[in-house]
């Protein structure tokens, strides 16, 4: 439920922009892309170039790559149900999906999807048709999707028991904010990206390059 409430955030910071509100709920119809969608808002009120705005769209939903691999063997047998729950994976319906039992996952897949997707959706209707009054209402709403992802953090570590993840993003969020402070976001995602795909690649292959250097000697 807490799509709920990141979608209505969306939908008056989107408001406040001065987007279009067909064009808001159409993203979130259509795009449904949570922190890309926060990310598009400042990028569409400036008119963007598009070289700049698919290459940042690459960079934050690049995730979504990692996120599909471990859901392979859990995805719905039919393919247009395949097809729609890759299309809406979003960190939100990862870190359900793979708090629930392995062996219910396919079965629950595409009605987790269609739930989230539905919150999402009402959500952003909600900040559309309140955006004007809300603003005054409730202050610093942009926090919405950072406090929701610091929710899914502590639900996936109290599932899992594993620091790790937490640890690369807080290094890769610092890194970035010395190397590259004007893209923030896109460098940390970055750089985690890369230390995941690493430590992924030593645990699979824990001794594959010292053998080989070991069998050239």
């Amino acid at each position: 439920m807490g799509y709920l409430p990141t979608g209505f955030a969306f939908g008056v910071l989107a408001m406040q922009a001065g987007l279009s509100p067909v064009l808001v709920i159409a993203m979130s119809v259509f795009i449904f892309a949570g922190a890309l969608q926060f990310a598009a808002v400042p990028l569409l009120a400036v008119a963007t170039g598009l070289g700049t705005f698919a290459l940042t769209t690459l960079l934050i939903n690049l995730r979504h790559v990692l996120y599909a691999i471990p859901l392979i063997g859990y995805l719905p047998a039919r393919s247009w149900s395949r097809a729609y729950v890759l299309a809406a994976l979003t960190d939100e319906n990862y870190s359900v999906l793979t708090t629930i039992p392995a062996d219910e996952r396919r079965r629950f897949a595409t009605a987790v999807t269609l739930i989230n997707h539905g919150y999402w959706i009402g959500g952003t209707v909600l900040g559309v048709l309140l955006g004007k009054q809300a603003a005054s209402w409730i202050p610093n709403l942009d926090f919405a999707l950072p406090s929701l992802f610091t929710i899914l953090a502590i639900e996936q570590y109290l599932s899992r028991r594993r620091f790790s993840p937490a640890v690369v993003g807080v290094v890769a969020y610092c890194a970035a904010k010395l190397l590259a402070t004007n893209y923030l976001l896109i460098t940390a995602l970055g750089i985690s990206l890369a230390a995941l795909l690493v430590r992924a690649f030593m645990r699979t292959n824990p001794s594959g390059a010292f053998a080989g250097r070991k069998r050239d000697e």
